[in-house]
């Protein structure tokens, strides 16, 4: 039955941490005529709650609620902000339903003793309680266009649990969207993320002379942090700011050059909460020369805000640095110190990190959602086709993967802010923000509440499903992965219901243009394989029709002359949709105008619509070499090289490392569960170019001096970090027989390792990569296999970690 003539009362009261079922009857209440009350107009962030429900609800129903500083007299319902209790006169909670004792917490319930006039009450334990609570309900209602409903059997009660649950959105050059943005498109996002519980937005101000600026921005970047810093404030959510160290400032000189710019940087913004500083990534000043340099940052820093907290994070500090740092911690017990951040590229787990961390600081996490390789949380056994095209910032709807990440850090910190460099990460700040309130939220609900808070009652919910299909497309080999054809029909599906508003919104478009980036690398893979079957079949001919024709046809096979293009319509419809992005929400896509990103891995999917999904350009270069060579012979040895390249022989094994496919020998360390960051455990890594490493600010040597092609193997490895070894293990070998090692070292790290196989036999000392990359031999002594069975291990001697792309185990 619908009610009608409600008005609704939006109450903050104080709520307990759990939620409370109703054993009444749920009757849908229409809401279209209620009245927000705001009984604390005193309290600013009560009021701004009271416009976010206001403005929210009329963006997606078309109806204005009334606002009024008390309940209306006639038969009409109220929505009551209040902060604590609220006075008796508007109401009371039901019995059983307590509101905790804790910061940010809510209640929500409806009262209808008066049926023409029921209450919908909010009750919040502080200001930010009701803003919550406020973000509760829009997730409750029903929005339809001119209509509000609302079951009157909701009563919940509830508190998060973690204190710390914030977001970066940087105003920055090296954002893929945020730099397009304007105040009022910034004040949506932190709308958006308040709807499921963040309490916190980090900046990233760089205040200088002349601020880095991208050629997107609408304003200076240092006045746009200050009018954002002023806004995030203004919602009563925490403003953290991340701000990077320019050099050692074991300089005195650019040690005070140093305090003067944050000096800067801390009065230009009206508000400021807390300063997260990474001693790495950028940084790179020893601990030793850092820690007494924040005793004056931490002065510096009280001048403009005397109530803001100093964080610090160990990121690219090694043992003896951390050792440092934490015994430190341990005898001086600095007062100025809040507490660590665990971020990537930490060389301890975070369980380790708070261990030895003394209980009086805090542990604070900056896990990265926004990266799928070359990151702190990489797509575990990604399909290399992925790896080379939608790269590091592409669109990662990653809902379980994110909830189990979060679940690993939660017993050892107080909370995180996600590292985050544009909105193809969108989802993930979702999950985020819902686990840190509730560790046991169903994600299934989350993206059904996702899909229709941002998509309609009537469409949301398959949206919703639909993203989390796109997780499993990412599952497994690429090339049989049925995921991928049912998630683009699905949402092909969608696409054909959409609506203007629907065609028009920038999730939307996101979830779709990944739909069809998925299927068109699917398709483009099955054509580029099924070439490169042929062009190997015509080099296999070689022997009986010569070098020269069995190359002249493997070319052919390579390049089909007249050939049409790979999924046209597919592409066309990427391209559009890219196109719209753009338009939509500020979406960088390429490094060609309009879009100009600031660099190819920086969300510029666009690029890699041509990028090589097989071994073509390598064979290219192997065949021409192969042409220029003028003994027959050695041409036809050649030939066979390539054609038998991972077949090891009889009794010999081929591993391609980085390949999840093609690594058997792999010891693969803890499930991905346990260790989703591969602290501990060896992960599969995957290189844009060897020759160019990824960040040099992270002490990755000089690039290779070689720009030859290079095998799809070589582009990816196995790889560990830092402490862990990388280990391989064979059984069932021949005792009796005599086998030798080959190894392509490859990978962006280019390390320098040592080579032992069973503990106690060196198989080679500390040897760099080489360059250019090519695979090398070596000799296994037979004791080491005269027991049937064989471990390597790999350990760094120099370098962020060990990389292995291929091994041959080759019985001779």
């Amino acid at each position: 039955m619908r009610i009608q003539g409600v008005s609704i009362v939006v109450a903050v009261l104080l709520v307990a941490a759990w939620s409370v079922p109703s054993a009444a009857a749920e009757a849908n209440m229409d809401l279209s005529r209620a009245v927000i009350v705001v009984a604390s107009p005193d309290k600013p962030v009560v009021a701004k709650a009271a416009v976010m429900l206001q403005e929210e609800i009329q963006k997606r129903t078309g109806i204005s609620l009334a606002k009024a500083a008390s309940p209306p007299k006639d038969d009409t319902a109220a929505i009551v902000l209040v902060v604590g209790a609220p006075p008796k006169e508007l109401g009371t909670a039901p019995s059983g339903l307590a509101i905790p004792d804790e910061p940010d917490a809510y209640a929500i319930w409806v009262d209808t003793a008066k049926p023409k006039a029921p209450a919908v009450y909010l009750a919040g334990h502080d200001e930010r309680g009701v803003l919550f609570a406020a973000g509760r309900l829009l997730r409750l209602v029903e929005l339809r266009p001119n209509s509000i409903s609302l079951s009157s059997g909701v009563r919940i009660a509830t508190a998060p649990k973690k204190s710390i649950r914030g977001h970066q959105l940087g105003y920055r050059d090296t954002n893929n969207t945020t730099d397009a943005w304007t105040v009022a498109q910034h004040e949506q996002a932190f709308r958006d993320l308040i709807v499921f519980g963040a309490n916190a937005v980090e900046l990233t101000p760089d205040f200088d002379a002349k601020p880095r600026q991208s050629p997107h921005m609408v304003m200076d970047a240092n006045d746009m942090d200050a009018k954002l810093c002023a806004l995030i404030a203004s919602y009563g959510l925490d403003v953290w700011i991340w701000f990077a160290l320019r050099g050692n400032m074991a300089d005195p000189a650019l040690a005070e050059k140093e305090l003067d710019r944050a000096n800067g940087v801390f009065k230009n913004l009206p508000h400021l909460d807390a300063v997260y500083l990474p001693a790495g990534d950028p940084g790179e000043t020893p601990a030793p020369d850092l820690l007494p340099f924040l005793v004056k940052l931490d002065g510096v820093l009280h001048q403009a805000h005397p109530e803001a907290k100093l964080w610090v994070s160990n990121q690219g500090f090694n043992d003896t640095q951390t050792d440092y740092l934490l015994k430190y911690l341990e005898t001086e017990k600095p007062a100025w110190l809040t507490g660590l951040i665990f971020a990537p590229w930490a060389e301890i787990s975070l369980k380790e990190l708070r261990e030895r961390t003394p209980e009086r600081y805090l542990v604070r996490t900056c896990p990265d959602i926004t990266h799928c390789v070359r990151c702190q949380y990489p797509v575990p056994h990604w399909d290399r086709a992925f790896a080379h095209t939608l790269g590091r910032e592409g669109a990662n709807p990653r809902p379980r993967a994110m909830q189990q990440i979060h679940a690993t850090q939660m017993p050892y910190s107080e909370g995180f802010v996600t590292y985050s460099d544009g909105v193809h990460d969108d989802v993930n700040k979702t999950v985020w923000s819902a686990c840190g309130w509730d560790p046991d939220a169903r994600v299934e609900e989350v993206m059904r509440e996702y899909g229709r808070y941002f998509f309609g009652e009537d469409i949301g919910p398959a949206i919703g499903e639909g993203l989390l299909a796109q997780e499993k497309s990412w599952v497994g080999p690429l090339k049989d992965n049925a995921s991928v054809d049912a998630t683009f029909k699905q949402w092909q599906d969608i696409e054909k219901k959409a609506d203007d508003a629907l065609k028009s919104n920038w999730r939307f478009q996101q979830g779709l243009m990944r739909a069809y980036y998925d299927e068109y690398d699917k398709q483009r893979l099955a054509i580029e394989s099924e070439r490169e079957a042929k062009a190997y079949a015509e080099l296999k001919k070689a022997n009986d029709i010569g070098p020269e024709a069995a190359i002249a046809a493997a070319r052919k096979a390579l390049v089909p002359p007249n050939a049409t293009p790979e999924a046209p319509e597919l592409r066309k419809r990427i391209e559009e949709l890219g196109a719209a992005l753009f338009k939509s929400i500020g979406a960088q896509l390429s490094v060609k105008k309009p879009f100009l990103a600031s660099g190819p891995e920086r969300g510029a999917i666009l690029d890699f619509l041509d990028q090589p999904l097989n071994d073509g350009p390598w064979l290219e270069q192997q065949l021409k070499a192969i042409l220029g060579e003028a003994d027959r012979n050695k041409q036809l040895a050649r030939i066979a090289e390539i054609v038998k390249w991972e077949n090891p022989g009889p009794g010999g094994y081929y591993d391609d490392l980085g390949n999840g496919a093609k690594e058997p020998h792999l010891v693969p360390g803890k499930p991905w569960a346990e260790d989703p960051g591969f602290v501990d455990s060896p992960q599969d890594e995957y290189a844009g170019n060897p020759n160019v490493p990824q960040d040099p600010l992270l002490g990755e040597p000089a690039a290779a001096q070689s720009k030859s092609a290079v095998r799809l193997s070589w582009l990816d490895t196995a790889q560990t970090l830092f402490r862990a070894p990388l280990r391989m293990r064979y059984e069932n070998l021949d005792p009796n027989a005599v086998y030798k090692l080959r190894v392509t070292y490859a990978g962006r790290f280019r390390p320098t390792m040592k080579l032992t196989a069973n503990n106690t036999v060196q198989i080679h000392g500390p040897l760099p990569q080489k360059d250019p990359v090519w695979p090398q031999e070596f000799a296994i002594p037979k004791e080491a296999t005269k027991g049937g069975t064989l471990d390597l291990r790999w350990e760094k001697t120099q370098g962020r970690g060990c990389q292995v792309a291929e091994v041959w185990l080759i019985k001779q």
